[in-house]
């Protein structure tokens, strides 16, 4: 009787293993940008160029922003940890401390992009064995280990990106501290949170760097929040202490031709890869930037 009973139990506990290690395999990987997104600062939401022609490499000032150093091509295939501070205030005037300290008040982790083209501008320092490393803010609710684990779920994106060095310097803001000074010189910022990332080979892009309502706005599409309904477009607001942009005559980058007398419908898919690609590579052209004539 009692053989007979171990028996069953054993049998028993094999089948909640079985179950158990069958729900864990079939269940989805958490969305790497699901994770980076929970948890990290809220989007200031300052409004300092109008259109991704702004973003463009080689695009004028607009009064109060300055275009990415280079348009890229990448995959991303990893993510290190790159600097924290010991207060979230701005960086500039906080103490530098070890990535895991307790002490650490602001993470800031590198995306490892893999550069399959550089469509426009040029790579500056930090650009090497065909990788840069990118900027990203390091929420409080992932650890390192858990976005390493999804980071196959990343996908592949276009990235108006500027090494971090260059742009202080460019900006008039120069980084004179040695240590601040080594990291700005191997990592690259996101410039204009101008991310446009596709997760999984031909579904519509994402810009996990914006708010939905940011992202529509560039891209040339309606928003829709999460009860279904469609969202005009933000307006920016100004003050003294943050004053607006001053728009550009160029025309938005993502801008269509409605008929005379026409109404455009509401679209509220984001575009593809290919086809923000094509218009990203025109708005490069237009501005001489672009680094393979022929697609011009």
């Amino acid at each position: 009787m009692k053989n007979r009973l171990l028996v069953v139990l054993t049998v028993a506990a094999a089948v909640i293993t079985g179950v158990g290690a069958g729900s864990l395999l079939n269940s989805p990987e958490p969305s790497f940008w699901a994770q980076l997104r929970n948890g990290g600062s809220a989007n200031d939401g300052e409004y300092l160029f109008d259109s991704v022609a702004d973003i463009t490499p080689g695009a004028a000032d607009s009064g109060a922003f300055k275009a990415a150093g280079a348009l890229v091509q990448g995959s991303i295939v990893g993510i290190e940890p790159g600097i924290a501070f010991a207060s979230d205030d701005a960086p500039s005037g906080s103490a530098v401390v070890a990535y895991d300290s307790a002490d650490a008040a602001m993470r800031y982790a590198s995306l490892v992009v893999r550069v399959d083209t550089v469509l426009a501008g040029r790579l500056g320092e930090g650009y090497a064995d065909g990788k840069i490393r990118l900027q990203v803010e390091h929420p409080a609710t992932s650890t390192l280990a858990e976005l390493k684990e999804s980071i196959g779920t990343a996908g592949t994106g276009l990235m108006f990106v500027h090494n971090l060095a260059e742009r202080q310097q460019l900006v008039g803001r120069p980084i004179t501290d040695a240590t601040r000074l080594a990291y700005a010189r191997s990592v690259y910022a996101p410039i204009g949170e101008g991310l446009f990332v596709e997760e999984t080979a031909g579904i519509p892009v994402i810009a996990p760097l914006m708010d939905g309502q940011r992202a529509a706005q560039l891209l040339g599409y309606t928003y829709v929040s999460e009860d279904h309904e469609a969202e005009p477009a933000p307006s920016p607001t100004c003050d003294d202490f943050d004053p607006c942009y001053t728009p550009t005559s160029k025309p938005s980058a993502t801008a269509t031709s409605v008929p005379a007398g026409g109404t455009e419908p509401a679209n509220t898919t984001p575009p593809t890869l290919t086809a923000l690609r094509t218009t990203l590579v025109a708005a490069a052209c237009a501005e001489g930037t672009a680094l393979d004539s022929s697609s011009c």
